[in-house]
């Protein structure tokens, strides 16, 4: 009986065109991961093989966390197949027995799921075969690799995932109760990996323990493994290895074992899944009336506010159907415990805590819910768009009087529904939060902007689900076919195919601060939503044309009704989507391809390969120094652009005479910049503007001990919008822009290529080495620059008349002309050249250490820890004074610029500061690492080390600069602290 089952099911399972779409996308994704070194699966960078044991181990494990969602229609469609065909109350009334019809129904369901992972082996094998592989990166075919893989994690993770999914579905009895149930164990495994490996070390074990896929058990075994070891070795089957595959094959047999124990052969699941039914009065007599009955007289109605009156009506129906139920209650409290747990742990850095501010609690929930909603919405398009076919009343309902798309929109509308919900309660969820921490500037028009945004970006995906679900007409392959969407834009941004004209659905990123909001970056994101619902709305009148009613089958049939349905307004609307598709794809590519410099990422791997390869030979080049510094630097925040007027002394330090000046400009991504030199009487030799690479002949040389003038005027703007958020450096408030932007009189070694096997496949050899110590040569470059040693600088910004500008230096006057406020500074001693400019609306704390002047320049609403930075300038100044010599300038600055990014960096006397790691630290308690102490210290460590002490030495001395001032800033800690709380830090 077992042999006939299996062999049954097996035939059913391998004769399903699922089964091959399915095999076939998954071994397509693995071979590329194998013969690409844009898509990147188990880890074969560096100087790791393509194909190296542990790449093809760890691949294979990751394939199988990936193929959860889809092995459940194998395994779960075993077990529901004669539940679902209406066969299981035949199938019953024959002499089965309990054991060989699920042991059969399992086992086929098992042994297809075990099929695709092997297909996904049979695409890595071949993709590390392909002739266009470097050989440097490959090795030997790991055939034990792939045994080991195989045996040790596929195999048990399959055995335990498919115990899982057949308990589900036969307890169930329902493919949306199982779905809800794959959903529940994701997050909850995603909770425990983030609370069992959060960087805590004495959890480590357990968490390798706990982990059912294995990966946490094979990263903790390999975890000091040499890229050699990685290339050679094969994990042994020993200690928490084995513990952790024993554990989680007797969780699958305990699971298997308990659905032969619950299973009933009756069609009811649990109550959840059940559909209502209600009792029957029963009739009671009554005496048989004559009166005539008086019927209403109905008219029927067809204009426009009926048929609104329709679509309000199914849409409700369809919206408090999803709402109401059970299944979205459960996935709801799973997807609000995953956010709890992302709040909880959010924003850490050394286990400390950070200020719930309303925008990083709606990124957290964004982030949380992302891949949850994505299911979500995905898996309730097929069980609307199938919910009267599935409840056998499809033929009812489509004999109603109502237009194809009333339906098709309900259920688009009850989508929506959906994740409003769920944004709604992340809103709430993250309100109480911040209230339960003691923050109250929860700012709830901040949280219906991320709502507003989030429901644009989801439900553009759930119009593609039901697009899908309507073309497939048939319910599993709309859903594989929505995974494949899924698994495709995976696959373009694997091999760094980022232009959102293509991507459906996706648009530039809208990065938020608390000092300058969303900026401009909101623009671009809108512009695209609007471009790709254009395309949703051409999407959904080609499916209410193809919207099946009645048992209307087969494309062809489906085809001609479509064209009688072609009728005016389907053409008007479509025409009109498509017209606006196509203009505003033309707006954005105006933007995103006219206004800025589109680059891919292998343009720009070329870009930087060709510029080493052209101009590397000009690497100590003789040329004059920079020994005075002078600009004019007008910001205009309000319309994001900067005019920089600048004059260079240029020093011939050099014992012969220059004839060639070689100057590098920047290669800025927007195309609104340009940069004017003024220089004596020259001739070009070669110019680059791609590169911004141009090589002068003066006409008179400079000689030995001589000085000339380099002046330069440069205008910069950010107008339109690019692909991604580009300028966050010049933005309405918070600017912060360093003077890398600036031309440069030498070869920039920053913009070679790093990475070996970059610079193998564009034929280059292997990056060069730091400088030794008692290389002389390269003593003339300090590590900041290539074309100076200390400076005279001084500066006049002027910026908007509400902001401060500010600049290394000591402010010699500061006036406001019309809307525009002037500010002067003068550093009196030289410095490196290597300064900032920055302009926000600030607000000042002011305060003393001996005669050095201390500031913390901050937004008004970043006070929390401004009293702590300056105690932190206090106790770094006294402790370096007293181990390293005197401070070098009279007065101490730091400058909050905004969380674009999350870093702090020392300029003479100036220390920029991300409002990410300091401003906002939630620092109430004791125990908690005062990280803004520590960041506040390692910076002032700087002042001396890049600044001072060696500042105009060898390139090579940046790490020994960084290890510095990293000592100071613990020798900080551990006088501020104790000894017994550094060993925590």
């Amino acid at each position: 009986m077992f042999s006939g089952i299996f062999r049954f099911e097996l035939r059913q399972q391998l004769t399903n065109p699922l089964f091959w779409l399915i095999a076939v996308a998954m071994a397509a994704l693995a071979f590329a991961a194998s013969s690409s070194d844009t898509v990147s699966i188990g880890g074969g960078i560096g100087n790791i093989h393509r194909n190296a044991p542990y790449v093809v181990i760890t691949m294979l494990g990751y394939f199988s966390i990936i193929g959860l969602f889809l092995i459940t229609i194998f395994v779960a469609g075993a077990a529901l197949r004669d539940f679902h065909s209406g066969t299981a109350e035949m199938m019953f009334s024959t002499p089965v027995s309990r054991a060989p019809y699920l042991g059969g129904r399992f086992a086929a369901g098992w042994l297809v799921s075990v099929m695709v992972l092997l297909a996904v082996a049979i695409g890595s094998w071949l993709g590390a075969l392909m002739p266009w592989l470097d050989a440097a990166r490959l090795g030997p075919t790991p055939w034990a690799g792939f045994a080991w893989a195989l045996a040790v994690l596929v195999l048990p993770n399959l055995f335990f995932l498919g115990s899982l999914l057949f308990l589900l579905a036969t307890v169930t009895r329902s493919m949306l109760g199982t779905y809800i149930g794959v959903i529940a164990f994701f997050v909850l495994w995603t909770i425990a990996s983030v609370v069992l490996g959060n960087g805590n070390i004495e959890y480590q074990t357990a968490g390798a323990l706990l982990d059912p896929f294995g990966l946490a058990a094979l990263d903790l075994v390999t975890r000091y493994w040499t890229p050699s070891d990685r290339n050679t070795l094969i994990p042994q089957l020993i200690g928490v290895m084995l513990g952790n595959r024993a554990l989680w094959l007797g969780i699958g047999a305990a699971l298997l074992a308990l659905t032969f124990v619950l299973f009933k052969p009756e069609r009811e699941g649990l109550r959840w899944f059940r559909r209502r039914k209600h009792a029957l009065a029963r009739p009671v007599a009554a005496a048989i009336s004559v009166t005539p009955i008086a019927l209403p007289v109905v008219s029927l109605q067809t204009g426009f506010g009926s048929r609104c009156r329709q679509f309000l009506g199914l849409a409700w129906f369809d919206t408090r159907s999803v709402l109401r139920g059970v299944p979205l209650l459960v996935m709801l409290a799973f997807g609000l415990m995953n956010l709890g747990t992302n709040l909880s742990f959010s924003g850490e850095m050394f286990g400390t805590s950070i200020w719930p501010v309303t925008h990083l609690m709606a990124q957290s929930m964004s982030n949380s819910f992302n891949f949850l909603l994505v299911i979500v919405v995905g898996f309730y398009a097929g069980e609307l768009v199938w919910r009267e076919r599935d409840g056998r009343i499809s033929e009812v309902i489509d004999a109603f009087p109502t237009p194809d798309w009333i339906p098709l929109l309900s259920k688009v509308t009850a989508l929506a529904a959906v994740i409003v919900t769920f944004l709604l309660a992340g809103s709430l969820l993250c309100i109480g939060y911040q209230l339960l921490r003691g923050f109250t500037d929860v700012q709830p028009l901040l949280y219906l902007q991320y709502l507003g945004l989030n429901l644009l970006s989801f439900l553009i995906l759930a119009i593609l689900a039901v697009v899908l679900q309507v073309w497939a007409n048939n319910k599993f392959v709309g859903y594989t076919l929505f995974v494949s969407y899924l698994i495709g834009m995976i696959v373009l941004s694997q091999f760094h195919m980022s232009d959102h004209l293509y991507r459906y659905g996706t648009a530039p990123a809208t990065p938020y601060s608390d000092m300058n909001g969303f900026g401009t970056f909101w623009i671009g994101n809108l512009w695209f939503r609007a471009y790709w619902y254009c395309f949703g709305i051409a999407l959904l009148v080609l499916a209410a044309l193809y919207w099946v009613r009645g048992n209307v089958g087969g494309w062809r049939a489906r085809g001609r009704i479509a064209l009688q349905r072609f009728g005016i307004t389907a053409r008007t609307v479509l025409a009109f989507a498509l017209i606006g598709f196509v203009a505003i794809g033309v707006f954005a590519f105006h933007n995103t391809h006219g206004l800025y410099r589109y680059q891919t990422y292998d343009d720009g791997q070329s870009l930087a390969a060709n510029y080493e390869k052209d101009y590397r030979k000009y690497l100590g080049m003789a040329q004059p120094r920079i020994t005075d510094v002078k600009v004019d630097v007008a910001i205009h925040p309000a319309e994001r652009s900067v005019d920089v007027n600048g004059h260079y002394l240029l020093v011939n330090k050099h014992d012969q005479p220059i004839e060639e000046l070689l100057v590098q400009l920047p290669v800025l991504p927007v195309r609104d910049a340009k940069v004017d030199l003024d220089l004596p009487a020259h001739s070009i030799v070669h110019a680059d503007p791609a590169q911004g690479f141009t090589l002068y002949k003066l006409a008179t040389p400079l000689a030995p001990g001589a000085s000339m003038d380099f002046g330069f005027h440069m205008h910069v703007a950010y107008d339109g919008f690019a692909n991604e958020p580009t300028g966050e450096e010049l933005v309405n408030n918070g600017t912060f822009i360093n003077s890398f932007s600036f031309p440069h009189i030498c070869y920039d070694v920053n913009r070679q290529l790093s990475d070996n096997n970059d610079r193998r496949k564009y034929d280059l050899g292997p990056a060069q080495r730091m400088p030794k110590r008692d290389d002389v040569a390269a003593h003339a470059n300090n590590l900041t620059s290539c074309d100076a040693d200390w400076v005279h600088f001084e500066a006049t910004l002027s910026t908007s008349a509400d902001q401060i500008a500010l600049a290394p230096g000591y402010l010699q006057k500061e006036w406001t002309t019309g809307d525009r406020r002037y500010f002067h500074y003068v550093q009196d001693t030289p410095i490196l050249n290597f300064f900032s400019f920055q302009s926000a609306r600030y607000k000042v704390a002011r305060d003393k250490w001996n005669d050095v002047a201390l500031e913390v320049y901050y937004d008004p609403r970043h006070s929390y820890n401004v009293e702590r930075m300056l105690a932190a300038m206090k106790l770094s100044l006294d402790y370096a004074t007293q181990h390293f010599g005197p401070y070098q300038f009279r007065q101490l600055r730091i400058l909050e610029f905004p969380d674009y990014s999350a870093f702090a960096q020392s300029f003479a006397n100036t220390v920029p500061f991300s409002e990410a790691i300091g401003f906002i630290a939630d620092l109430r308690k004791p125990a908690d690492i005062d990280y803004v102490t520590y960041v506040t210290a390692h910076e002032i460590g700087h002042q001396w080390w890049a600044h001072q002490a060696i500042g105009a030495q060898v390139q090579g001395v940046t790490m020994l600069d960084e290890s510095l001032a990293q000592y100071s800033a613990l020798m900080v800690m551990k006088h501020l602290y104790g000894a017994e709380k550094m060993r925590k830090f």
